[in-house]
């Protein structure tokens, strides 16, 4: 495949700075308190196999913020699983989240984390963390970058002792209960990353570079097609980019976009790779994206596709291909930028507490 090609973040933005509290430079506007600066921290009792633990959550401003983070990350053991939480463009899930097939070692995740920090950082619509289980430690920075943390219990001296290093201290709340309980949002989020051309790297490259380095994988079951609520949907449409390598020795690649229906992820993965390597031209080397999409969000030449297509086929394959020298333009589809899940609460599995006041509803534009 292509060289990957440099993220940039824009320059021409203003922070927003609320009551001394400096946001995410995704964060164009907030008609709402910012978050308390410290701490909460709560009693998380275990359940069958599972150790006690007591989870933090915690809010810093911005300058504050990356300083804090390595010093947790120090408390990390030598393998943990990296964990990527981000809104989604799937029509029936709202959040995407990636967890690691397998440990990676702390050095690998470190790495990773440092080439795209400036981004995780300031990207409002997708949080980063990592998972330890002996010791059990969690630490995760969500979409509005304040940081959950679950630890054993003989761990919290730790954990508070590097928190008042950095001045924060127990807080009553980090959001206010009701500050987006309102219909509209009270907040607007932006694009961060400099988009000068077809060519300039977006989101989903970004994704795909944190999956290839830390073997994410889509927490979903792949067999099953169900909606948030674990509802049975059965035959559904698919869109999928698959990257692609020529079949002969060759400079270049492709782009390749397909729509299918499937009545599950991996029948739909099934059937994209198939239709990639069908021609003999080219190789699968990586699913750039794969979402579904709802019946009447259908593209123009699929028209007149049955809202009750009752079988598994591809639709349509449309391939983009560069070739020596030149570099990939960004395929075509839903874009995730500045259209995020929110994260508020933690971007874990455990028990958050009610108290910690979280934002509602997906970040847009």
């Amino acid at each position: 495949m292509g060289v990957m090609r440099d993220f940039k973040l824009r320059s021409d933005l203003q922070r927003v700075v609320l009551d001394g509290y400096a946001l995410p430079l995704g964060v164009e506007r907030l008609d709402a308190p910012p978050p308390l600066q410290g701490y909460l921290v709560d009693f998380v009792a275990s359940e069958g196999e599972e150790p006690d633990t007591y989870a933090f959550q915690v809010a810093t401003s911005h300058e504050g913020l990356r300083p804090l983070l390595l010093d947790l990350f120090e408390l990390l053991p030598g393998e943990v699983a990296p964990v990527v939480e981000i809104g989604s463009v799937d029509a029936y899930r709202s959040i995407d989240v990636y967890m690691a097939g397998e440990s990676v070692f702390i050095d690998d995740f470190m790495r990773t984390w440092n080439d795209f920090e400036p981004i995780l950082l300031e990207e409002v619509s997708l949080g980063v963390g990592a998972t330890a289980e002996e010791p059990f430690l969690e630490v995760f920075l969500d979409a509005w970058k304040t940081i959950t943390i679950h630890c054993q219990t003989d761990l919290r001296d730790d954990v508070e002792s590097i928190l008042e290093r950095h001045g924060l201290g127990t807080v009553s709340r980090i959001w206010l209960e009701d500050a987006f309980d309102e219909i509209d949002p009270p907040y607007r989020m932006r694009e961060i990353l400099v988009m000068e051309d077809e060519h300039s790297p977006d989101l989903d490259e970004l994704l795909l570079q944190l999956r290839a380095d830390w073997g994410l994988q889509l927490d979903v079951d792949p067999s099953s097609n169900v909606d948030d609520g674990g509802r049975e949907l059965g035959y559904t449409l698919w869109h999928a980019i698959a990257m692609a390598d020529p079949a002969e020795p060759q400079s270049g690649g492709a782009y390749i976009s397909i729509w299918a229906t499937a009545r599950s992820l991996d029948e739909a993965e099934d059937l994209v790779e198939a239709a990639v390597e069908g021609s003999g031209d080219w190789i699968m080397a990586a699913m750039y994206s794969i979402e579904r999409v709802a019946h009447d969000e259908r593209p123009d030449e699929l028209a007149d596709l049955s809202l009750r297509h009752g079988r598994s086929e591809v639709h349509s394959i449309v391939i983009d291909e560069w070739g020596e020298g030149e570099p990939p333009d960004g395929p075509g589809g839903p874009k995730r930028s500045g259209d995020s899940g929110d994260q508020g609460d933690s971007g874990d599995s455990g028990d958050s507490g009610d108290s910690w006041g979280t934002p509602g509803g997906r970040l847009s534009n």
